[in-house]
């Protein structure tokens, strides 16, 4: 009999365990972040705050990636091109672009030539009948009311019925081409074939294929923005803080742009990202200049967080930046290094208790 029991004993335990792993492995995926690349079971979420960070790529600190050749911004569109990655709309990463719409976002505007679509709407580019002038020609129906003078106060005779018979000096004779005049009113009405109409070809399709040829895309060295979106979370499993990045969008700088505005061209979701850039650590490098043996892979530099970025916009109920929130950007900018700061003692004092 207690052979029997500790048999059943080990029976019960072996079952409570093996329906406790079955539970863990059936758990949830659907809660969990779908934008990051190592995710973070919610349930150990014990802090979290959304920060937005802008990395300037012209800046010394951040130059390793956007080396010569070896640009971020030209392997996230050849591989968005490529369709390695999908490119996204905006930082929420919900929205896909089509690659058409990807493709306008990172062509030069046609500022010098060629007319807009607006313009060409409008009539502009037509070809025009009356000279562009405003006022159709007239055609000319008078005719001269008066028989020729010769200047010598002799008519010319009206040759109109008769046809005069000239010697050339070779004896062949040579008949005079006549033409026919209106003896009733004076006239001298020539008929004359009319010349040929070449067919003038449609505005919008010149339009089209001139604007066709003139399309540049911008250099991957002129599009030195990026907007990195991460969420500062404090794990309370592993007792420490990570900065888990979510996304990352391609800006298009102020100097770039014809409207003096940064504009985002594409957003990438974190984990695609990664996982291209894990696929070749020998082509996406961050570039190491003091050390050419040790160059390191794009994706250790974002975890090591090897880049400079300010924060320019915290999680808040108004969807605010610093800028917006305290009327500007020189205030903005101290607000923000100062917030860096308290984030910074946060996290240490999260390590005292």
């Amino acid at each position: 009999m207690r052979m029997n029991g500790k048999v059943v004993a080990w029976s019960l335990l072996s079952l409570a365990l093996g329906a406790t792993a079955a539970q863990a492995q059936e758990r949830d995926d659907a809660s969990e972040n779908q934008l990051s690349a190592r995710p973070i079971d919610p349930h150990d979420v014990l802090m979290k705050r959304t920060l937005w960070r802008r990395v300037d790529l012209n800046e010394k600190q951040n130059l390793p990636m956007f080396s010569k050749n070896n640009e971020i911004t030209r392997y996230l569109i050849d591989a968005a091109k490529a369709g390695l990655i999908p490119a996204y709309t905006n930082d929420s990463c919900a929205t896909q672009q089509t690659p058409e719409e990807f493709r306008k976002k990172i062509l030069v505007p046609n500022e010098v030539g060629g007319l807009s679509a607006e313009e060409i709407a409008a009539g502009f580019g037509q070809p025009a009948d009356n000279g562009g002038w405003g006022d159709t020609p007239k055609k000319d129906t008078k005719a001269a009311a008066k028989p020729a003078d010769d200047g010598w106060g002799t008519p010319v005779k009206d040759t109109k019925k008769t046809a005069v018979v000239e010697d050339d000096g070779w004896g062949t004779p040579v008949k005079k081409p006549t033409t026919a005049k209106n003896t009733k009113k004076g006239a001298a009405a020539v008929k004359e074939e009319p010349a040929p109409v070449e067919e003038v070809k449609p505005a919008d399709d010149f339009q089209q294929q001139a604007l066709a040829g003139t399309e540049e895309e911008f250099f991957p060295n002129q599009l030195s923005l990026l907007e990195v979106k991460e969420d500062w979370t404090f794990d309370k499993k592993r007792s420490r803080q990570y900065n888990d990045i979510q996304s990352i969008t391609i800006y298009l700088p102020a100097e770039q742009s014809s409207t003096g505005l940064e504009l985002p061209i594409a957003s990438f979701k974190y984990k695609d990202v990664e996982r291209l850039f894990r696929s070749d650590s020998k082509k996406y490098i961050w570039y190491n200049s003091q050390n050419t043996a040790q160059h390191k892979n794009l994706a250790d530099a974002f975890d090591l967080h090897l880049y400079h970025g300010r924060i320019t916009k915290f999680s808040n109920a108004e969807d605010k930046s610093f800028i917006d929130m305290y009327k500007g950007e020189k205030t903005g900018l101290m607000k923000s290094l100062q917030f860096e700061q308290e984030l910074m003692e946060l996290e240490h004092g999260l390590w005292e208790y």
